[in-house]
């Protein structure tokens, strides 16, 4: 299986990047705006995992593509996010302390054949890396050095 990761070191506690990446604190899921605005409306609990749906299009005109996913947490180290029936990459975080900051990597298992799976491998390394990272770990990165300015 191939797999593309990202990382970087975040000036705050585990449980503070954790609590604001996943939206789950060490009780359950956080406040109801939070977990809309980082998953969806139609989360729901299933077992000890939480399922909901997103739709993946590009573009508003595109048709809908739903995807389902299955979250289950490891309050503060890991959330694991599983595209159910689906071809999308698996989603892993890790969040490990390191010497007052967090380490945090994001972890992605591609679900396709060999040979998309190294095209995709080869296209995140060629250029797709700095988009994720702009996306994913840039907001959560500067999220929390305004508290340190």
């Amino acid at each position: 299986m191939v797999k593309i990761r990202l990382s970087a070191r975040v000036q705050a506690s585990v449980e503070d990047v954790y609590q604001h990446v996943t939206a789950h604190a060490e009780d359950g899921l956080m406040d109801d705006e939070l977990v809309h605005e980082k998953y969806s409306e139609d989360i729901h609990a299933d077992g000890a995992d939480f399922v909901y749906t997103e739709d993946t299009r590009r573009h508003e005109d595109d048709p809908a593509e739903i995807i389902t996913w299955r979250c289950s947490f490891d309050y503060p180290n890991q959330r694991v996010m599983r595209a159910v029936d689906s071809n999308w990459s698996h989603r892993t975080d890790t969040f490990q302390p390191d010497r007052g900051f967090t380490y945090w990597t994001v972890r992605w298992d591609i679900q396709d054949n060999l040979l998309r799976s190294v095209i995709k491998y080869l296209a995140y390394k060629l250029g797709t890396h700095r988009s994720l990272r702009r996306q994913i770990i840039n907001p959560v990165v500067e999220h929390f050095e305004k508290d340190f300015q």
